[in-house]
């Protein structure tokens, strides 16, 4: 009787220092097509329909004075599991035609629990959290219903993410917490630095989408072109920790990405391979034990295996012990000492002789 949209599934992010498990998140903004089940009321007008790059739109024409209609699956049967007495969060960011009450209903056919919430009056997206604590059941196979009968007009959902408050959940292993995330989209300007190898040929623009690096040449060298999409300062690290970097991005062939974190000074590198996708891709880079404690890193973004053009649309690092410190002003650019480094990425001293990197800057010592 219903169809299902493709459902976008993240396990387990820690936001900030708190522990809170993200079991279950869909984003309209990228979907392509919208298959979920809805309602409407008993002679209820109304139509749900995907714009392009906003989000799902819900038009309600006329009311019923039930705040539950119509109702809209955003999130599909089967997706996470709740508990009993478990603290749980819905957060929405969506924009609404009016100033109103939104309901969400969350749980089973069989049983579920809702919960209201006040919005208030914007001409943008803006970003609800309903809280759902002390859950009354102990659920397998959840869904979400989004209702909005409140609200006269268009509504346009853009994301729905539903945390565990408790992080102890049915969603698996926890992913730590985040100490720095960059998102690329929308963005209008690109300051990061970045750096091509001699003679190799290539740009970094701004897309709609994110940060667009076009390698034209390659130099043989996975570690060129390198872009700093983290600038200097902006995370911790401890000698020995288990750390994760999540890319969101797409890549014009499959091939090898090589990541680089750390300082000048001192810093760990990892490759993985990427698979060949037509559209954007998470990856995951994993720097277990890692080799130093470090304050104030960067991260390198180094795709020089991909001819073409690789567009990053976010970044982030995940403490997976969840015991890492994030630095909330990050100064961007910032260089926390004057190493200096030969091509090869190897640390010299001043009587090295030829050409050298020193705080992202390359020069002929001599």
């Amino acid at each position: 009787m219903k169809k299902f949209f493709t459902l976008v599934a993240m396990a387990l992010m820690a936001v900030g220092a708190n522990a809170q498990e993200l079991i279950a998140e869909v984003d309209f903004t990228t979907a392509t097509e919208f298959t979920g089940w809805n309602q409407f009321g008993d002679g209820q007008e109304g139509s749900v329909e995907l714009k392009a790059g906003e989000g799902l739109a819900i038009t309600v024409g006329s009311q019923t004075g039930q705040l539950w209609q119509p109702q809209t699956m955003v999130i599909p049967d089967g997706t996470f599991n709740v508990e009993e007495d478990g603290n749980y969060k819905v957060v929405v960011e969506a924009k609404f035609p009016t100033a109103g009450e939104l309901q969400i209903n969350m749980g089973t056919w069989g049983s579920n629990d809702q919960t209201t919430v006040q919005v208030p009056a914007s001409d943008d997206f803006q970003t609800v959290e309903i809280e759902f604590p002390a859950f009354a059941y102990t659920l397998e196979g959840c869904h979400l219903l989004f209702q909005n009968g409140d609200f006269l007009g268009t509504t346009i959902v853009k994301t729905v993410k539903v945390f565990n408050l408790d992080a102890g959940g049915q969603g698996g292993e926890s992913e730590g917490t985040v100490l720095y995330e960059n998102d690329f989209t929308g963005i209008t300007e690109f300051t990061g630095w970045n750096q091509f190898g001699d003679g190799q040929e290539g740009s970094v623009a701004v897309d709609p989408d994110g940060v667009a690096i076009t390698v034209g040449s390659q130099t043989g060298q996975l570690w060129q072109p390198q872009t700093m999409i983290i600038p200097d300062g902006s995370f911790n690290v401890e000698e020995d920790g288990n750390y994760k970097v999540v890319v969101v991005a797409k890549f014009p062939t499959a091939g090898t990405l090589q990541i680089n974190m750390g300082t000048w000074g001192s810093n760990d590198q990892t490759t993985v391979d990427v698979p060949a996708s037509d559209d954007f891709q998470t990856v995951e880079i994993e720097f277990p034990a890692f080799a130093y404690t470090l304050e104030g890193c960067h991260l390198l973004f180094q795709n020089g295996d991909f001819l073409g053009t690789t567009i990053v649309k976010s970044v982030k690092v995940i403490d997976m012990d969840g015991n890492g410190t994030g630095i909330e002003a990050v100064k961007a650019n910032q260089l926390v000492n004057g190493a200096i480094f030969n091509l090869a990425g190897q640390k010299v001293n001043a009587n090295y002789k030829g050409v050298v990197i020193q705080n992202g800057k390359k020069f002929i010592q001599k």
